[in-house]
């Protein structure tokens, strides 16, 4: 019997527990192959390269097919905190501290904010350089001892503004009584925004104020936002609700008339929401503003923000004599500035020199200013000329910056590496290096609104991929044993039909048509019908000769994989809605209507704005349709407020309930503007999640 990877990641990182740990070393001392698992996950942590004589493959699929091959048993050691919380204890007691505190939280924040559910959070300077929180809720979370605060703070910084990131700092509080927790959090005494959110310390349970941040605002003498505030606010609001930040860009450009980044922003938003008349009025209203603004602008000294908004506002109307001489305005005053920084990089790609003189005026920029931008573009022009050094060197800088990168940003590097022969060393140092990264889940890395659940399974997702890269490279520098190796481990990772047809198309160039029909069954076994499909457009299996029998294994395999650690989360379906046409119903008679099968299972689709449902999630709500029929799949859309801007097509197949009360909101415990639900048929919540797609396999699969 062998110990999990989970288990073993835990154990080589310090996680555990002394009970825990001490089972683990007690199996180590006489299994190698744990032991071999151990010596690998640390090599990783140390970002060293694998070892020249690669670990056996981990066979993670042979259990699918027993008779090719003898499966390997697994000893899943009960690490509890890598599991799903099971809430219906804290469920219970939570509907106990609901009627003790309910009349307290009336008087406290008025019948208002009182709802069941309803939470507060306060960000108050303590003193400079502290920040102190107070948090009240009647939500589920009024049963823990202790919550945790993950807060985003914005330090102005006016020469880098346009590319300023926040800072990042989290605190536990604790509970002052019922519901009511409480601390202090050090902050920058530059901060003039701040945006948290709180969440149990599984990272499990997350609570935001109605889909986006509480926040806290820098104010003046009289209590207004600040210039600052409201700037940094607005940014924090792009990354995560668009109506709302149109919304504070239109207040904005009221407080702040003579500031051209709020009507920029404003006319932005209007360009995109309404009608070509509405546009045809408005256009000459905004080139009258501009022409203002930038004759105050010439009468003093305006700093780089406002000369950068007058470049974007004037384009923005089609002025390209105003735009072009604030933009010289801006390289001359201000050449450290990061939009100052990206009008000298699009001089040099518009260029018609070579890729080496390219190169060399990047350098020099580089040298002069080095703008993150400058860096992401040096590395971009290296992979064409190949050479080893000079692609490391701007490895190298696009490394120091944080500004535009991530783990898919990382991943797409590795990809171009990839595809270079020549760097294939510095590919593989490279993924090893993102591999060996924990990317801890209560720091930075993740998203303020995001659980945790939802943040390593994209985690898994982006090492699925970079185990795919460096498979390539190994088998293609003659590591055979590497290659498999590492192949074996990206289909381990997750379950992701894309990445078990990439696999498969190496297996098979690798004479392994055994395995590639295995791969491909597996990803055939997936039942969602993706946008853009990962099998060849003739529908390619591969080679013949798998049974009904090793089919049906297929789907059983994908059903437990795809059902492993899913929710069970006890949940009320008597709450009010209201039907498009006003009627009052509930979510229990939607799900009703909705359902295919009695009992069925419900897809819920919930957002704060229908307007905030992207088009691509529609069309692959469209394309699965049929499937969600077949399998007795029933799906509800349910919208805290109507849609601003009705769609232009009322017969569209979507009709969507809403919740203006936010009681489904609250008995879903939803946190985001846009999530996914899956109700079994016994009206048990068994995934609450940020993916479309991941929401419709397990709809399917519990449909089965």
């Amino acid at each position: 019997m062998h110990i999990d990877y989970l288990t073993l990641s835990a154990f080589a990182d310090g996680d555990l527990d002394a009970a825990m740990s001490e089972a683990v070393s007690t199996h180590l001392r006489t299994c190698v192959k744990c032991r071999g698992e151990i010596q690998f996950i640390r090599s990783l942590g140390d970002g060293l390269r694998a070892l020249q004589t690669p670990l056996a493959p981990r066979n993670a699929i042979d259990g699918i097919w027993p008779e090719q091959r003898e499966a390997t048993r697994i000893l899943g050691l009960p690490l509890k905190q890598r599991q799903p919380v099971r809430r219906g204890p804290l469920l219970a007691l939570a509907a106990g501290v609901v009627g003790l505190m309910a009349a307290a939280l009336v008087l406290t924040f008025g019948a208002d904010r009182a709802m069941a559910g309803s939470s507060s959070l306060t960000l108050e300077r303590a003193d400079r350089g502290a920040m102190t929180l107070r948090y009240e809720t009647i939500s589920p979370l009024a049963a823990e001892s202790r919550v945790r605060a993950r807060i985003r703070y914005w330090v102005p910084d006016s020469l880098g503004f346009s590319q300023n990131e926040g800072g990042f700092s989290e605190i536990e509080l604790g509970r002052e009584a019922p519901g009511r927790f409480g601390g202090v959090v050090d902050l920058p005494p530059g901060a003039v925004y701040a945006a948290a959110t709180v969440e149990d310390l599984e990272g499990s349970q997350v609570d935001t104020d109605f889909g986006r941040f509480w926040e806290y605002l820098e104010t003046d003498e009289a209590g207004r936002p600040t210039l600052e505030s409201r700037r940094y606010q607005i940014l924090a609001a792009l990354e995560f609700n668009a109506p709302r930040a149109a919304v504070l860009a239109r207040r904005a450009s009221e407080e702040f008339p003579e500031q051209p980044l709020f009507w920029f922003w404003r006319l932005s938003f209007d360009l995109a929401a309404l009608p070509p008349p509405s546009i045809d009025t408005l256009l000459p209203t905004h080139a009258a503003r501009l022409d203002l603004l930038a004759r105050a602008a010439r009468e003093r000294d305006p700093g780089p923000v406002e000369i950068e908004a007058l470049v974007r506002y004037a384009r923005l109307l089609e002025r390209a004599d105003l735009a072009d001489y604030w933009q010289t305005v801006l390289g001359a005053r201000h050449p450290g500035h990061g939009a100052a920084a990206m009008i000298r990089i699009r001089d040099i790609v518009l260029s018609k020199t070579s890729t080496e003189e390219k190169l060399v005026a990047l350098e020099d920029d580089w040298e002069s200013v080095g703008a993150e931008a400058t860096a992401q573009l040096g590395l971009r022009y290296s992979y064409e000329l190949a050479d080893p050094t000079l692609t490391e060197r701007w490895l190298d800088r696009y490394e120091t910056g944080s500004w535009g990168r991530g783990p898919s940003a990382d991943a797409v590097v590795a990809r171009n590496l990839m595809e270079v022969p020549a760097l294939w060393d510095l590919a593989e140092r490279w993924i090893v290096d993102r591999l060996s990264d924990s990317r801890d889940w209560v720091g930075p890395a993740r998203r303020l609104d995001e659980s945790r659940y939802n943040f390593e399974a994209q985690t898994r997702r982006n090492r699925a991929r970079l185990y795919l890269d460096l498979s390539r490279i190994r088998l293609g520098n003659g590591d055979l044993a590497g290659g498999i190796d590492a192949l074996e481990r990206s289909v381990e990772e997750t379950w992701d039909p894309r990445v078990f047809a990439r696999a498969a198309e190496i297996y098979r160039s690798q004479g392994s048509a055994v395995r590639a029909t295995q791969l491909i069954s597996l990803a055939q076994a997936d039942p969602v019908a993706p946008l853009e499909p990962y099998l060849s457009a003739g529908g390619d299996a591969g080679p013949p000769g798998l049974t009904d029998t090793q089919r049906a294994a297929a789907q059983a395999a994908m059903r437990e994989r795809v059902l492993a650690g899913l929710l069970d989360e006890h949940t009320s379906l008597d709450v009010p809605l209201r039907t498009e046409t006003g009627t009052g119903t509930t979510l229990e008679q939607a799900v009703r209507a909705a359902a295919r099968a009695d009992p069925g299972v419900t897809l819920v689709l919930h957002t704060i704005q229908p307007d905030l449902v992207p088009a691509e999630a529609l069309a692959l709500l469209r394309l699965n349709s049929d499937r969600l029929d077949s399998a007795g799949v029933g799906t509800v859309l349910v919208s805290e407020q109507p849609d601003p801007s009705p769609s232009d097509n009322p017969g569209t197949e979507f009709r969507f309930h809403y919740d203006p009360d936010h009681k489904v909101w609250t008995e879903l415990r939803a946190w985001r503007e846009l999530q996914y639900f899956v109700l079994d048929g016994d009206g048990r919540l068994r995934h609450r999640g940020e993916d479309l797609e991941t929401a419709l396999r397990i709809s399917l699969v519990l449909a089965m």
